[in-house]
């Protein structure tokens, strides 16, 4: 997994998404909503602690918001204010390092989704080069991802920017 951009990454994300109900955990630039949102049979609700893409996103994708096939949701995914089960994937592409309490993170996304599961982040190779953190901001957050992902039965992939785990339940 060498991947020289968001859009490749996509590419090898996109083919796992099952069923027709997304939840895009950490919506920040709006990257799996561009990647999925042509796909007619999808409807997709994306969450983030932070608002500060939401009106950029909302008139980019007024039609389809119009249409329910997109919902924006301020939320956190410590605490998902979903039902069981509501969700058919999850997908939460770069947001991992963000959680205030990753495991339980982990475990929402896990109560709220009944087929597939998508968790990938930046590993610490990548820091000051794709993004902005440290080493060590990126190392804690990915061993306790991949820790409880292979306590769950999660296939983990490392790449040499970023690693994901994937599971389908």
């Amino acid at each position: 997994m060498e991947e020289r951009s968001m859009d490749e990454i996509m590419e090898k994300i996109s083919p796992l998404v099952t069923g027709n109900n997304v939840l895009d955990i950490g919506t920040g630039f709006g990257i799996v909503i561009k990647a999925l949102i042509n796909n007619k049979d999808l409807k997709i609700t994306s969450i983030d602690p932070e608002t500060w893409r939401f009106d950029e996103l909302k008139n980019t994708f007024l039609t389809e918001i119009y249409e329910n096939r997109l919902k924006l949701m301020n939320a956190y995914a410590e605490n998902l204010p979903f039902r069981d089960n509501e969700f058919t994937t999850t997908i939460s592409l770069f947001s991992a390092h963000h959680f205030k309490d990753i495991i339980k993170a982990l475990d929402e996304i896990n109560r709220v989704t009944s087929g597939t599961i998508i968790i990938a982040d930046w590993g610490p190779e990548s820091a000051g080069k794709t993004n902005p953190h440290s080493p060590e901001q990126l190392e804690i957050p990915m061993n306790k991802v991949k820790s409880h992902g292979i306590k769950n039965n999660f296939a983990v992939k490392d790449g040499s920017m970023w690693y994901m785990i994937y599971k389908k339940n």
